[in-house]
């Protein structure tokens, strides 16, 4: 009787220390944000508001909602839409509309920015 108890201490004690540690992670965990990410490509655009962590860049965001090709952390396509290189046509972002003064995977997004993808001629 007194080893079933013991063992019955035994198995609650690491329920308890097993429930009070995963509380403990998901208190710690990032908060969440959330910025409007706009992509116009081909006269179609697609506007919505999706969620980012305090970390990510504009490229990381990015690539979390869409298919992209980038290179040294320019984008060169985006869901198939690539840049014409011999028409001077790139992909270009701003950033709460102004033009983004560095690559998209140089940028880190703070809650509310918007961030606005689409193709221009130089």
């Amino acid at each position: 009787m007194k080893k079933i108890f013991s063992l019955m201490l035994l198995v609650v004690t690491l329920f308890v220390g097993a429930c009070s540690s995963q509380t403990a992670t998901k208190s710690t965990a990032e908060p969440l944000q959330r910025v409007q990410l706009i992509v116009t490509a081909n006269n179609h655009t697609t506007d919505e508001q999706v969620e980012a962590k305090s970390n990510q860049t504009v490229m990381d965001v990015l690539k979390a909602n869409y298919q992209v090709k980038e290179k040294d952390g320019f984008i060169t396509a985006i869901d198939g839409v690539e840049q014409d290189v011999e028409a001077k046509k790139y992909w270009m972002f701003k950033i709460n509309g102004e033009l983004a003064p560095k690559a998209a995977d140089q940028i880190t997004v703070k809650d509310g920015d918007k961030i606005e993808f689409y193709q221009e001629s130089y």
